[in-house]
């Protein structure tokens, strides 16, 4: 069994003639943040913006309609292509599993380094209506078999449309235990009263600038957090910026 380099994403087709089928469905969204719902303002929020930037989008190479009936049986739900594309055979679209829900198959699988897990998520920031890309989470460094995802058609009756090129997942890595290891605790459970006094006196600051001051700059807007610092202007260590 082959083992994956660490900060690797690898794919792995069933066959060498489905090569060419990763390009046209692997989208890496480094870089790719505009979204064509957002106004100019929503790009001063550096949290979406970083979020439109976040994992491996999946493309349909087909365009497709859906309808479900609202029952739990695979032919409950249909699907219709409408538009095979240029290569019916990278990918396949079915109601496999009942419950509304859509199967879409590659040819290839995705592989992580040790320890690695792949969160499957809706394209982050965007949606088609009517459906929703169901959240996995797979342990794919010991994955070696098909990479499936699938989505849920969410109102019955009612007729969705995908369009070729659209974006119908995602695919995200996490250190495995990563998530699960954390613990909710109230901070005033772990630290000084006085401590907390001093990051509510921040919170504090920062609410009644962005209430007064900022509210007198351009798109109202003082982007402190953007900028990364605080309302004192101390600036965050290994603030993230925008990728390039």
């Amino acid at each position: 069994m082959i083992t994956i380099p660490e900060r690797h994403l690898v794919t792995i087709c069933e066959d060498r003639r489905y090569e060419e089928s990763v390009n046209l469905i692997l989208d890496p969204l480094k870089g790719h943040k505009q979204r064509d719902w957002f106004k100019s303002h929503a790009y001063f929020c550096l949290p979406l913006v970083i979020g439109n930037q976040y994992g491996f989008a999946i493309r349909s190479l087909k365009e497709f309609s859906a309808i479900w009936n609202g029952n739990n049986s695979p032919n409950d739900t249909s699907v219709e292509i409408l538009n095979h594309g240029d290569h019916p055979e990278y990918q396949s679209i079915t109601s496999h599993f009942g419950m509304g829900v859509i199967t879409v198959q590659n040819r290839f699988t995705l592989r992580t380094p040790p320890g690695v897990n792949l969160i499957t998520i809706n394209p982050p920031n965007y949606w088609i209506d009517g459906v929703h890309h169901m959240t996995g989470v797979v342990e794919a460094d010991n994955l070696r078999r098909d990479f499936t995802f699938n989505l849920k058609l969410t109102r019955a009756n009612f007729e969705v449309h995908v369009k070729k090129g659209e974006l119908i997942g995602c695919v995200l890595p996490t250190p495995r235990h990563f998530v699960d290891s954390f613990h909710l605790k109230k901070g005033e459970a772990l630290f000084a009263e006085s401590a907390i006094e001093e990051e509510r006196k921040a919170m504090r600051d920062f609410g009644q600038e962005r209430a007064t001051e900022d509210k007198l700059k351009p798109r109202s807007n003082g982007r402190r957090y953007f900028k990364g610092e605080d309302v004192y202007g101390n600036s965050f260590d290994d603030h993230q910026k925008i990728f390039k």
